[in-house]
C-alpha cells in the first residue's frame, strides 16, 4: 500500500508541476507579448501604487517564463512553489484587494488556488519523477509518505537492565 501511495504522489506532483508550469509560462507570455506587453503590466503595478512598477512587471514575467519551464522539468521546484505563493500573495493584496472572491469580478480566487499550488509544491517538491532529486537527495525520513507507526517502534527501553 506503501508503495501505491508513493506512485499516486509522484504522479500528482508531476501533473500538478506540469499545468502550474504550462500555465505560469503562458501567462507570462501574454504579460510580455500578449494583452498590452510589459507596459500595460506596469501601469497595473503602477496603479496599485507599486514603487519600481517597471522593473517589478519584468521581474514577474522572468519568474513565470524561467520558473514555469524549471517547474515542467522539476527543478528547483520548492523555490518555485514559494515564488507562487509570495507573487499570487502579493497580486491578492495589491491588485486585487476589494474586487471580490470570483475571477470573472475581478477576484482573487485564482491567484488563491495558485498560491495554494505553489505551497503543496513548496512542501513536497518534485516528486521522483522530477528532475531535482539528481541534485538533491531527500532523507531517509522525507521520502516517507507516512510516519513510522509509533506502535511497531522498537521499545527504547529494552536494553535497560534496570527498572523499566
Amino acid at each position: 500500500m506503501e508503495a501505491f501511495l508513493k506512485a499516486v504522489r509522484d504522479i500528482a506532483l508531476l501533473v500538478a508541476r506540469i499545468v502550474a508550469g504550462v500555465t505560469l509560462v503562458a501567462h507570462g507570455w501574454s504579460r510580455w507579448q500578449g494583452s498590452g506587453g510589459l507596459g500595460k503590466q506596469a501601469q497595473i503595478l503602477t496603479d496599485a501604487g507599486l514603487p519600481a512598477a517597471d522593473g517589478l512587471a519584468v521581474a514577474v514575467v522572468i519568474f513565470e517564463l524561467v520558473g514555469g519551464v524549471l517547474l515542467a522539468f522539476g527543478l528547483a521546484t520548492p523555490l518555485v512553489g514559494l515564488g507562487m505563493v509570495v507573487m499570487n500573495a502579493a497580486i491578492i493584496l495589491t491588485t486585487k484587494q476589494g474586487a471580490g472572491f470570483y475571477v470573472g469580478d475581478g477576484g482573487w480566487e485564482y491567484n488563491a488556488i495558485l498560491a495554494a499550488l505553489g505551497l503543496l509544491l513548496l512542501a513536497f517538491g518534485s516528486g521522483r519523477a522530477g528532475l531535482d532529486h539528481l541534485f538533491i537527495r531527500p532523507s531517509a525520513e522525507s521520502r516517507d509518505l507516512i510516519g513510522e507507526d509509533p506502535a511497531t517502534r522498537a521499545d527504547p527501553h529494552r536494553f535497560c537492565t534496570g527498572n523499566p
